[in-house]
């Protein structure tokens, strides 16, 4: 059984991205781009189909695409000379990935479900954001954002608790996900994905797990679905360092 998509199919309205934008008072997720730079990116932009567990590019080639997510998650990750694998992150619905290190991919990225993409030419793109320096800035606001997410990454592996940590990515899930009335969250990859993400064994995050259900925060309804059971109790341990 696969996992289901996240949010919704291609958009007849082209390459969508959310982020807080970059302005005073900006504290909520919004949608960044106008219609007419939605359009402006579709024409540019292939649309691809792919199935879950599907590698898309590997860590170390050439950078020739820039791609936002439609629907489905992916996950990005390297593979370290020990042999491990580390997950440095999961993308999903508007996301924007694919930005390079001397025209090489930093990560290699993998369907987790099946995904919906807009792949971009990297020099049609260049060429679009010095054009249209509003644009470019809705771009630079995607990044930054990125870059926080990043930084709550760090946070989050910092946490000495387990349950803790499990919390704060169930919180970020949801946060991506659809918004259900029966305060259920989407768990689309695998235990073993979350733990490598989340920096702890896989048996770890089943004893967290437990712990949650035990102490009746969350539910584990079935393989890929979470309810939150005491809303309170769920936010203050998401949040508490």
């Amino acid at each position: 059984m696969l996992a289901p998509i996240h949010r919704t199919q291609f958009s007849d309205d082209g390459p969508s991205l959310r982020a807080v934008p970059c302005g005073p008072g900006m504290v909520d997720v919004a949608p960044l781009l106008a219609p007419r730079q939605r359009t402006q990116l579709a024409t540019m932009a292939c649309r691809l189909h792919l199935p879950a567990r599907m590698v898309l590019y590997r860590e170390a080639s050439a950078a020739q695409w820039v791609f936002i997510v439609a629907s489905g998650v992916l996950k990005a990750f390297q593979d370290l000379p020990s042999g491990k694998r580390h997950i440095t992150a999961f993308l999903f619905a508007e996301d924007l990935f694919g930005l390079s290190e001397g025209h090489r991919y930093v990560n290699t990225l993998q369907t987790v479900t099946p995904v919906n993409l807009f792949k971009i030419p990297r020099a049609a793109l260049h060429d679009a954001l010095r054009r249209d320096p509003e644009l470019e800035f809705h771009f630079l606001c995607k990044l930054t954002h990125e870059l926080r997410k990043s930084q709550r990454h760090t946070v989050l592996v910092s946490r000495r608790d387990a349950a803790g940590r499990v919390a704060m990515f169930l919180r970020m899930l949801e946060q991506h996900g659809p918004q259900r009335s029966d305060a259920t969250i989407g768990f689309p990859m695998s235990r073993s994905d979350a733990a490598n993400y989340l920096a702890l064994s896989l048996e770890t995050v089943s004893r967290a797990c437990r712990t949650l259900e035990r102490n009746k925060i969350v539910a584990f309804t079935d393989r890929y679905n979470v309810r939150v059971l005491d809303r309170q109790r769920f936010e203050k341990l998401a949040a508490r360092m």
